[in-house]
């Protein structure tokens, strides 16, 4: 088992990160909690793998959906797994007609205004991985998320 930690001291909703990976069981979970809108210096301390991490915040342009958590699970299988992605987004935007969820570029789900959260289950080949991104839509404007892209290993 390989767990590993980004440790934020005093820094309560800020990004952390937990990965367990374990290559004779048959479930692997990560999670990931992202609060953007909190501007402080922030010194990560680290355990086990070495990440990068920028002190200073990102700024989004207005409307942009931006993560909040989202969480795998992969139940292996001959020949890959089925992943059960849950994906949760902060909603920055007052105007969107609809959210729309994407996977591998393709869209998969169509969402109603103030959406912020939705599950998505699909079977992924060994080696795979699998790529998502919301857009907050509206006739005159979209606005997309970052792209996450995990798989099961």
């Amino acid at each position: 088992m390989i767990l590993s930690s980004c440790n934020l001291p005093g820094s309560s909703g800020l990004p952390t990160q937990t990965t367990d990976q374990n290559s004779a069981g048959s479930v692997a979970t990560m999670t990931l909690k992202v609060n953007p809108t909190q501007a402080q210096s922030i010194t990560p301390t680290l355990i086990a793998l070495t990440m990068a991490a920028s002190p200073n915040p990102t700024s989004f342009p207005p409307n942009t959906p931006v993560w909040s958590v989202y969480n795998y699970t992969c139940e292996f299988v001959d020949g890959g797994g089925t992943m059960t992605m849950e994906l949760a987004w902060t909603d920055r935007s007052d105007s969107e007609e609809i959210y729309k969820v994407f996977r591998n570029e393709q869209e998969i789900a169509t969402l109603e205004p103030n959406s912020t959260y939705y599950v998505d289950v699909a079977f992924i080949v060994t080696g795979e991985t699998l790529s998502y991104y919301i857009q907050a839509f509206n006739a005159n404007w979209q606005a997309n998320s970052s792209i996450i892209t995990y798989g099961c290993q």
